[in-house]
């Protein structure tokens, strides 16, 4: 049986994830990344409805047990948790998180870290309170 490999990696080798890394930060000039549509220029550090600039508010992350069962699976849910969600849910159950300026602006570069380390230890991958990005 091969090795699994993300999705991620041969798109990184083909130069295809750089493209969309540039088309997506694009975006941001005139944001339209979420159904909101601002048309903000986070570039220009301006704030929209999620509250955000150029980049995300990361409040914590980690391996997560609480989960049920198929979103955490055996090794626990890699959960990152986002500040100045969107979407506003009247009950959400993490509004302390996500309404809140918790946290630090995130640069690409360190959340493309957290990700790989959630990653090495093996747990399933999950965003809550997630901003427009």
């Amino acid at each position: 049986m091969p090795k699994f490999e993300p999705a991620y990696l041969k798109l990184l080798r083909n130069g295809e994830l750089a493209q969309r890394v540039a088309q997506a930060h694009a975006l941001l000039a005139r944001c339209c990344v979420c159904a909101w549509e601002c048309r903000v220029d986070r570039l220009a550090g301006k704030l929209g409805i999620c509250r955000t600039a150029e980049h995300a508010r990361v409040s914590s992350y980690g391996a997560h047990m609480g989960e049920e069962d198929p979103l955490r699976g055996w090794g626990g849910s890699g959960t990152i948790f986002f500040s100045r969600c969107n979407l506003r849910c009247q009950f959400c159950q993490n509004h302390d998180i996500s309404q809140a300026d918790n946290g630090e602006e995130t640069l690409p570069q360190a959340l493309a870290a957290m990700m790989l380390e959630l990653q090495h230890l093996g747990v399933t991958i999950s965003t809550w309170s997630h901003p427009a990005m």
